[in-house]
């Protein structure tokens, strides 16, 4: 079993803790899940298990060495990656840091505001996990400087690498930028770190120009469903507020703006025929935008459901990806999807030793990739600004 295909057998079927169950409980108690380091470096987002019959998959755990274990005898050693030490800490004004922040592969995860406007609405996707209003003691949005206290705590650390926003809940005009405004500019003014926002589109294409000069680095207006009667049915109300055509065209322009492989949408596997994902993987590379395939996830120690032809669906996304000549070195280090380039599993020999954005993995590839960005919005920014003065936006 290639390493993808692990991570994907995991998400959807979880794993029991043979061993050392306590202290895995409490690494999962805040994401719902563990994450574990995978052979070829891949980040896993693993769901435990209430009872050993509910997954093939066993984890056990001596000393300081982790080893999957399932069915038939096969093992392999793997990392169990801790629980940042934030997570312990609360803020200055008293917030518990894992409410701001959770790292996802090397990614710190923010969701400022709570739910997503679809739930504020009434009406969130059927699939979606902010569908519920915010607790009594949960406030609508976190205050800009708790952001860059947890952001500051995380990095101390070595927590993460990258800054990841959600902004679900945001005006039908901006798709959530005005509100995502003053976090990313706080975060880009205090580090050194590429930060990338996941939004709904915006009415009109000037706020992908404003999203880019504000200082964004990746970008993602999230299909996740590509054939048109599976939408209406998980999402009827965001096609009506928002409409399915507008994702893609929207993703089209930004992909226009932004550097190669830095715009990407997810698609969830498992949701809808995988010949239509397939033609959504064919719709976003034949438009510029990187590809990812969010994973199934077990709940409450039910397997999820299964994805089928998904050696020849993943092969696939490598291979459109590649002839597209999309970057894949951006987007990468999900532990909740799989990315292109670690899609490049299920492809030929030939196909993974054609691929080079293993430079982008390195301290100076990743120094290079922020210094390449900033010149790049500089050039452009001013035209942005003038496009938006004109448009009177």
């Amino acid at each position: 079993m290639n390493p993808a295909e692990l991570k994907l057998e995991l998400a959807t079927h979880g794993v029991w803790p043979a061993s050392g169950r306590g202290d895995l409980v409490r690494a999962s108690s805040v994401t719902d899940g563990i994450e574990l380091l995978l052979p070829g470096d891949l980040w896993a987002s693993v769901p435990l298990c209430p009872q050993e019959s509910d997954s093939p998959y066993t984890l056990l755990v001596e000393g300081d060495t982790h080893t999957l274990a399932w069915r038939g005898g096969e093992r392999v050693e793997v990392r169990l990656v801790p629980p940042p030490e934030f997570y312990r800490r609360t803020t200055s004004a008293g917030t518990p840091m894992w409410r701001i922040a959770r790292v996802f592969g090397g990614s710190l995860v923010i969701s400022p505001s709570t739910p997503c406007s679809l739930a504020l609405w009434g009406a969130p996707c059927s699939f979606c996990a902010t569908g519920t209003p915010p607790t009594a003691d949960q406030p609508p949005a976190i205050a800009v400087a708790e952001v860059v206290e947890v952001v500051r705590a995380a990095f101390a650390e070595g927590a993460a690498e990258f800054v990841y926003f959600n902004a679900g809940n945001g005006s039908e005009e901006d798709g959530g930028i005005v509100f995502l405004e003053p976090y990313v500019r706080a975060v880009k003014r205090h580090f050194d770190t590429l930060v990338a926002v996941q939004l709904h589109p915006p009415r009109s294409d000037g706020w992908i120009d404003q999203t880019y000069a504000l200082g964004v680095d990746a970008l993602s207006y999230s299909v996740e469903i590509h054939d048109a009667a599976a939408l209406e049915r998980y999402c009827g109300e965001r096609v009506r507020r928002i409409g399915r055509e507008r994702y893609y065209e929207a993703l089209r322009r930004a992909a226009a703006i932004f550097p190669s492989g830095t715009v990407w949408s997810d698609l969830i596997l498992g949701l809808e025929a995988p010949a239509s994902t397939r033609a959504g993987i064919d719709e976003l590379t034949s438009i510029g935008v990187l590809p990812v395939l969010s994973l199934p996830r077990s709940s409450n120690g039910a397997p999820a459901t299964p994805v089928t032809d998904r050696a020849a669906l993943l092969a696939h996304l490598f291979n459109a990806v590649r002839d597209a000549r999309i970057n894949m070195g951006w987007v990468r280090d999900l532990s909740f999807a799989i990315t292109p380039l670690e899609a490049r599993f299920f492809a030929s020999d030939d196909a993974r030793m054609s691929v080079m954005q293993s430079f982008y993995r390195t301290r100076v590839g990743s120094l290079t990739a922020r210094n390449l960005s900033r010149l790049r919005r500089r050039l452009r920014v001013r035209r942005v600004g003038d496009s938006f003065d004109s448009s009177h936006l």
